[in-house]
């Protein structure tokens, strides 16, 4: 059966807009009638067609233009699915009116309100079926140059997810910690060159880490613990998105292109299920400047996301991948979700949803942790 939703956004200070009598009388849902963000949202479920009410919604446009408040309007259909919209940052009023009209021009409606507290708001969209990517980045382009975090999402069920899997370096913690050693020797100039090469997908990682590490040759291995002491920071947001998923029923790993010294560091401060990286090799207290065993590469991080997810019984469509860098973007395709964490350009553009402001908790309203 079609059918035609109907939203209007209003200033806070006009308050909410009276439909005319003769289009309340059609009203089958109310969906929301809420004041959030500065603006007061309003949408409706009418049964009929746009074009049976065409000469209202045009009038009801026309009382708007004059009142500063926003009409929309859709056709919808039976075959019409529901997702959400999530943004995380500061509440704005612009920024809410700028996401609404560019999903709009894709035919998705706003619906009611799943949750809205502080800087955090989900609604639920209605609209036709279909990948959820191109309105995704068509978001971020209209509110470029707004400090907010913005996804349209499926509306996951609980227990639809399994393992969260998440990278280490600039994503769980501030730093990379191979650069934080290099400073430390004063090397940080010939190796921070080197990893910015291959987080950019311009060199071989499995080089380009050999290279690295053959700088570091003869040095103490005491220097690992005081990078932990004294430069190793957790990311905004990584301990809450931990605990999020762990109340979810995840298992929780970091796997890491990093060294196992500072991957285990990381599993016992937030109690993860699995930790993986590559293993520095150390004689008589010193670093040899090589790497014992296979490297944690790109390839190996993405098969050890589908081993894991075997092991739990299921596959990687119920895992969430978490990374930055060009070697987390196998990992970050194979899984059913792939977050991008202020990460480089060529993960931004491949990756399901960005962070690009907020901190790694950004996740958990993504997800729909927060009002589950």
């Amino acid at each position: 059966m079609s059918s035609t939703r109907l939203a209007i956004l209003s200033p806070a200070s006009r308050g909410p807009m009276s439909l005319p009598a003769s289009m309340g009388q059609l009203v089958a849902d109310v969906e929301s009638h809420q004041e959030l963000w500065g603006c007061w949202l309003q949408s409706w479920n009418l049964p009929v067609t746009v074009s049976e009410i065409a000469p209202f919604l045009d009038e009801l446009a026309r009382q708007a233009l004059h009142q500063e408040r926003e009409v929309i309007w859709a056709p919808m259909s039976s075959a019409s699915s529901a997702v959400r919209l999530v943004l995380h940052g500061a509440a704005q009023p612009e920024a809410l009116r700028r996401t609404l009209t560019t999903l709009h021009l894709q035919s998705l409606m706003p619906g009611r309100v799943l949750h809205c507290q502080g800087d955090d708001l989900a609604l639920v969209l209605h609209g036709p079926s279909g990948p959820l990517g191109a309105s995704n980045h068509r978001l971020i382009e209209a509110l470029e140059g707004v400090f907010l975090d913005v996804a349209v999402t499926p509306l996951w069920g609980k227990g639809h997810f399994r393992l969260l899997l998440a990278d280490m370096d600039s994503t769980l913690i501030g730093i990379e910690c191979i650069d934080e050693m290099a400073d430390h020797l004063g090397l940080r100039r010939q190796v921070a060159a080197i990893t910015e090469r291959s987080m950019a997908g311009e060199l071989d990682f499995q080089t380009s880490l050999r290279e690295r590490v053959r700088l570091l040759a003869g040095t103490p291995a005491s220097i690992i613990d005081t990078i932990i002491r004294e430069r190793l920071r957790l990311s905004p947001g990584a301990r809450e998105l931990v605990a999020a998923a762990k109340a979810q029923g995840l298992e929780v790993g970091v796997v890491s292109g990093g060294f196992t010294q500072f991957t285990r560091h990381l599993q016992e401060a937030l109690d993860l299920d699995y930790a993986f990286a590559n293993t520095l090799e150390i004689i008589d207290g010193q670093i040899t400047g090589q790497v014992l065993g296979d490297i944690v590469d790109a390839t190996a991080k993405a098969d050890l996301l589908d081993l894991l997810a075997i092991s739990l019984g299921t596959d990687a469509s119920h895992c969430i991948a978490i990374g930055d860098g060009a070697n987390d973007l196998p990992m970050i395709r194979k899984a059913g979700v792939g977050i991008a964490y202020h990460a480089k350009a060529v993960v931004r553009a491949q990756a399901d949803f960005q962070i690009r402001y907020g901190g790694l908790d950004t996740a958990s309203t993504y997800l729909g942790w927060d009002n589950a």
